[in-house]
C-alpha cells in the first residue's frame, strides 16, 4: 500500500464519518393577509405578512409607505408545521393599523429580494366607513370591576344610566402613574398609561409613549374597562409597562402625547337636538412628567429581589464519556430576564461544556430562569460539582444577601462499552549483516523502509484510530438498535406508533443531525396527531400541549412532552449542530420513547 492509497483512505474514513451536513434548496413563499376588508374610521384591523420556508434563516424585509394608514402596534411570530410530509418554518409579522380617512384605499404590495429571486405580496384593497360610536362596545368586551384614582376625581363602579353632559372640556382625557416614586437600580416599576373617552370617537387615537430612557423595558399588557367619574361613564383603555431603571440619580419620564378627534355637539341646544347638531374637533393630549428617584444599590450586587435556588444533575447512574444534564433553577421576584447564569467549579475528573437558558413561567407571570449545562465525565471516581453563592439585594429588609453555596457528589462508573485502542509495539528493522550478505545483491530493500516510515508516522496512527472508531460506533449501533427495537415492541399495539413509526425508524438510521430531528420531530407530530384525533398538517407544539390538557394528561408530563419538541425545534434550526454525536441522538431518542410510554 502506497502513500496515495493511505491518503484517499483517510480521506474516505473522515467523509464516512464526519459529513453531517447537507445542503437543501430554499423553498420561500411570502404572503400578506388582513383580518378585514371593510374598516370603521374608528375601528383597528390586522395586516400579517409571512415568511415560508425550509431554511434555517429568515430574510428581512423593509416595510412599505403606509401613508393612509397609521401603525398602531406591530407584533411577531414563530411556527413550525408539516406541509405535505416536509417540516416548514414560518414567521408571520401582524401590524395592528388604523385608518386616517374615509374612502377606498390601498395597502401597497410587499417586495422581497432573496438568493436572486423577487418576492412580491398582492395589493389589498382597503373600503374606509363612518365611524362607529363607542357605546357599540359589546359590554362582553369591557371590564367594570376596575376603579382608581384620578386628578379629575374619584373612580366609582355604579349601575346609573349614562349621564350626558354638553361640557366637552372633559370628554376625553389621559393619566399617567407609577406605582412607586422611589426605586432601586433594577428593582420593577409599572408605568401605567389611561385614556378616558365618554362621547364617541372619529378617529383611531394616535399614541406616542414616552422613550422610557434609562429604564430597561419589560412586559406591556392592555385592557378596556367602563367606569363612571362624577355620574358621567367613561369608557377607559389602560396600558401599563414593566420598568427597570439602570442607573441611580432622578429619572424623568417623558410626557405621553395622544391625538384624537371627537364629537364635538353644539351648546346652543337642548339634549334632544344636540345629536342633530354636532361636529369633529381634534383634540392633543399630554400626561405629565413623572420623577423617579433611583438608588445606588450595593457594590458588586446585580440582581434585586428576592431569590430561591435549587440544583440538581438529570442522570442517577453516570459513566465515563457519557454526559449528563447539571440543571438549576433560580427562582423569585425581580427583574428574571437579567438574572445571570452561576458560577460553577467542578473537580478535574469533569469538564463543562455549553449552557442553554430558559425563563420559567406560572401562566404568564415570569418566576424565575433555569440553567442546563452540559457535563461531561472524563474519569471514573466520585465528582464534584460546586455552584458558587450569588449575592442578590432583598428589597423587604433592604439588605445583601447570598444564594447558598449548592454541592453535589457524583459518582462516576467506568464505562465498559468503550474499548481503548491498545498502543501498538514499535517495530524495529535490524540489519543482519550476515543474511544480508546471504541475499541476491540485486534485491532493493528501500521498500522495507518504506513502510517502516508508513508504520511510525502520525498519520498511520490517525488512520488506524479513525478505522477503530468507526468499528466501535457500527458496534454500539447495533446494540443500541436490538435495545431500541425492544423498547419499540411495547409501543406497536398503540394505534398511534403505527402512524409515527416510519419516521422513527428513519431518524435511527439517520447519519446527520438534520435528518435525525427532522424525523423525529414528523413522528412525534404524527403520534400526537393519532392521539388527539387531528391532522399532522399545521399541528404546533402549542396545540398539542392544549389538547393533552384538554384530555387531562399530567401537567408534568405535558411539560416533558413540549421539552422533546422543543429540543427537536432548536437543533433543526441551529447555526451550528454538528458536532453531535451517535450518543446524543441515542440519548434523545430513549428519552422520547421514555416519555411517550408515560402516555395513557
Amino acid at each position: 500500500m502506497n502513500c496515495m492509497k493511505l491518503k484517499k483512505l483517510f480521506f474516505s474514513c473522515l467523509v464516512c464519518i464526519f459529513i453531517f451536513v447537507f445542503a437543501f434548496a430554499d423553498n420561500l413563499q411570502m404572503d400578506s393577509s388582513v383580518s378585514k376588508t371593510t374598516v370603521a374610521l374608528n375601528e383597528t384591523f390586522q395586516l400579517t405578512v409571512s415568511f415560508t420556508t425550509d431554511s434555517k434563516s429568515l430574510p428581512d424585509f423593509t416595510i412599505p409607505q403606509l401613508n393612509d394608514f397609521n401603525i398602531y402596534s406591530t407584533s411577531q411570530s414563530k411556527n413550525i408545521s408539516i406541509i405535505n410530509g416536509k417540516v416548514k418554518n414560518t414567521v408571520y409579522y401582524v401590524y395592528t393599523l388604523s385608518p386616517k380617512k374615509m374612502g377606498e384605499f390601498y395597502i401597497p404590495p410587499f417586495t422581497l429580494n432573496y438568493q436572486g429571486e423577487r418576492y412580491e405580496t398582492k395589493e389589498i384593497k382597503i373600503t374606509v366607513e363612518k365611524a362607529k360610536t363607542v357605546s357599540s362596545v359589546p359590554a362582553s368586551q369591557t371590564s367594570a370591576g376596575n376603579a382608581s384614582s384620578s386628578t379629575n376625581g374619584n373612580l366609582v363602579q355604579n349601575n346609573k344610566q349614562p349621564v350626558y353632559n354638553l361640557d366637552t372640556t372633559k370628554a376625553v382625557f389621559v393619566q399617567a402613574t407609577t406605582d412607586k416614586k422611589t426605586a432601586y437600580v433594577n428593582e420593577k416599576i409599572i408605568y401605567t398609561f389611561y385614556f378616558y373617552t365618554s362621547v364617541n370617537i372619529l378617529s383611531n387615537p394616535a399614541y406616542r409613549g414616552p422613550d422610557f430612557s434609562g429604564f430597561f423595558i419589560g412586559e406591556t399588557s392592555q385592557k378596556n374597562y367602563r367606569t363612571y367619574i362624577k355620574g358621567r361613564e367613561y369608557v377607559v383603555t389602560e396600558v401599563s409597562t414593566e420598568l427597570f431603571p439602570q442607573k441611580p440619580g432622578t429619572l424623568t419620564i417623558d410626557k405621553a402625547m395622544l391625538q384624537v378627534s371627537i364629537e364635538d355637539f353644539s351648546k346652543m341646544h337642548d339634549d334632544f337636538f344636540a345629536s342633530f347638531f354636532r361636529s369633529a374637533r381634534a383634540v392633543d393630549l399630554a400626561t405629565d412628567e413623572i420623577k423617579i428617584k433611583v438608588l445606588q444599590t450595593p457594590a458588586d450586587v446585580d440582581m434585586i429581589g428576592k431569590y430561591n435556588i435549587s440544583a440538581f444533575v438529570d442522570k442517577k447512574q453516570k459513566k465515563v464519556d457519557e454526559p449528563f444534564d447539571l440543571i438549576i433553577k433560580i427562582t423569585g421576584n425581580g427583574n428574571i430576564k437579567t438574572i445571570k447564569e452561576p458560577e460553577i467549579m467542578l473537580s478535574e475528573n469533569l469538564k463543562k461544556y455549553e449552557t442553554s437558558e430558559q425563563i420559567i413561567k406560572d401562566g404568564e407571570k415570569e418566576t424565575g430562569k433555569q440553567f442546563t449545562t452540559l457535563i461531561m465525565p472524563l474519569e471514573q471516581g466520585e465528582g464534584t460539582i460546586k455552584i458558587l453563592p450569588m449575592k442578590y439585594f432583598d428589597l423587604e429588609t433592604k439588605i445583601t444577601k447570598s444564594l447558598p453555596q449548592k454541592q453535589i457528589q457524583v459518582q462516576i462508573d467506568e464505562n465498559k462499552d468503550r474499548k481503548i485502542q491498545q498502543p501498538v509495539a514499535e517495530q524495529t528493522i535490524e540489519a543482519d549483516s550476515t543474511k544480508q550478505n546471504q541475499l541476491p545483491q540485486n534485491m532493493d530493500l528501500s521498500f522495507l523502509f518504506k513502510i517502516y516510515a508508513i508504520v511510525t508516522s502520525a498519520m498511520f496512527w490517525k488512520i488506524v484510530g479513525l478505522l477503530v472508531l468507526l468499528y466501535l460506533i457500527i458496534k454500539l449501533l447495533l446494540r443500541y438498535r436490538a435495545y431500541l427495537n425492544k423498547d419499540q415492541q411495547k409501543l406497536k399495539n398503540k394505534k398511534a406508533y403505527r402512524k409515527s413509526k416510519k419516521y422513527f425508524q428513519k431518524a435511527k438510521k439517520a447519519k446527520n443531525t438534520k435528518d435525525f430531528y427532522e424525523n423525529m420531530y414528523k413522528g412525534l407530530l404524527e403520534y400526537f396527531a393519532s392521539v388527539l384525533g387531528q391532522s399532522a398538517e399545521g399541528l404546533t407544539s402549542y396545540k398539542i400541549g392544549m389538547g393533552l390538557k384538554d384530555k387531562n394528561i399530567d401537567d408534568n408530563l405535558i411539560t416533558e412532552v413540549d421539552g422533546i419538541l422543543e429540543e427537536c425545534t432548536m437543533f433543526l434550526y441551529a447555526k451550528q449542530s454538528d458536532n453531535l454525536t451517535k450518543q446524543d441522538y441515542n440519548k434523545f431518542y430513549n428519552k422520547t420513547f421514555d416519555i411517550l410510554k408515560k402516555m395513557p
